[in-house]
């Protein structure tokens, strides 16, 4: 920000000039004051839409993500389903069956909170570009 046009002396002295010339020049001074803040802001925000055009991840690596949380949950079903049939009385198959159940309840929280993210930083970005 040391590149800014609007440098925190800048700003001292525009208020300094509005002191010292009192209300007869009170417009001028704001107005000019304000058209350079309009410009540090307009140049800010080319810059960070240009910026912006680029692609922040990319698309294998959502890919990925996808592939890794489809595995956990092929491999959690077939974990509930051995837990169900395989060894133990009825009781212990129910009491394991209920865990993995816990665990896959968990998984897919986690999966929509993340999904939740997504939108939410995929719609400040379509805002932020117009």
């Amino acid at each position: 920000m040391s590149d800014s046009p609007l440098s925190p002396e800048e700003i001292r002295v525009a208020a300094a000039v509005h002191y010292d010339l009192g209300p007869e020049y009170s417009d001028a001074v704001v107005g000019s004051f304000l058209e350079k803040v309009d410009r540090e802001i307009a140049a800010r925000v080319d810059a960070r839409l240009a910026a912006g055009r680029e692609p922040a991840a990319p698309v294998a690596a959502d890919s990925r993500r996808s592939t890794l949380m489809q595995g956990i949950a092929i491999g959690i079903g077939v974990s509930a389903v051995t837990a169900f049939v395989v060894g133990g009385n009825a009781d212990e198959r129910l009491h394991r069956m209920l865990w993995l159940l816990l665990v896959f309840i968990v998984l897919i929280g986690a999966a929509g909170a993340v999904r939740a993210g997504r939108r939410i930083r995929s719609r400040e970005v379509n805002r932020a570009r117009g």
